[in-house]
């Protein structure tokens, strides 16, 4: 054999390899179930996987529904991706609830070097443990699920009290509480 056509074999070889991806359903041909609820993703503290000398185990099925979604929300990773936009620069929180792994991803703006995360930087996702997207829902984009109403609370409260509605899941801990406080009126002379 020679050598030229070694080299010719071993190119195209590698070319193929490059191209090879893992067997995951497709996250654009997936079809949203809307009767599907987000959790509370901030309702409590996490745990945090970042603790020095402690054991973790994380099965296969999480593992898979990170990947799928981080895969959907983050471009290719490359050398040229941004810092923003990296896998490692991202905070994952995962709640799981029977076959359906619920995982929220935001940008780590400590990552960067920076104080304040991107506005619309993050999103939720209901993954299938076989690996199929569920649900998404993007940062910024409207929530197809919960029809507008106008600004009509759905649940009726007392004069002076906040509906239950209102409130969504916590404050963000990504978030100066002075973003989170609604505009408060500054006082009169």
């Amino acid at each position: 054999m020679s050598v030229r056509r070694t080299y010719l074999i071993l190119i195209s070889a590698l070319m193929l390899a490059g191209c090879m991806r893992a067997a995951t359903p497709s996250p654009s041909a997936y079809e949203e179930d809307p009767s599907i609820t987000f959790p509370p993703f901030f309702a409590q503290p996490a745990v945090s996987l970042g603790t020095e000398g402690t054991v973790y185990e994380l099965d296969g099925d999480t593992l898979r529904a990170l990947t799928v979604a981080a895969r959907d929300l983050l471009p290719p990773q490359d050398a040229a991706v941004s810092c923003g936009s990296r896998w490692a620069s991202q905070q994952y929180r995962v709640v799981r609830q029977g076959d359906v792994i619920f995982i929220r991803i935001d940008e780590d703006p400590k990552a960067c070097g920076g104080t304040q995360p991107a506005l619309d930087s993050g999103a939720s996702y209901a993954i299938h443990r076989d690996g199929r997207i569920l649900r998404r829902l993007i940062d910024g984009q409207p929530d197809t699920a919960k029809p507008e109403d106008a600004g009509v609370s759905a649940t009726p409260g007392e004069p002076g009290t906040t509906s239950p509605d209102a409130l969504g899941d916590g404050p963000s801990p990504f978030l100066p509480l002075s973003w989170q406080d609604a505009g408060s009126p500054s006082r009169l002379p």
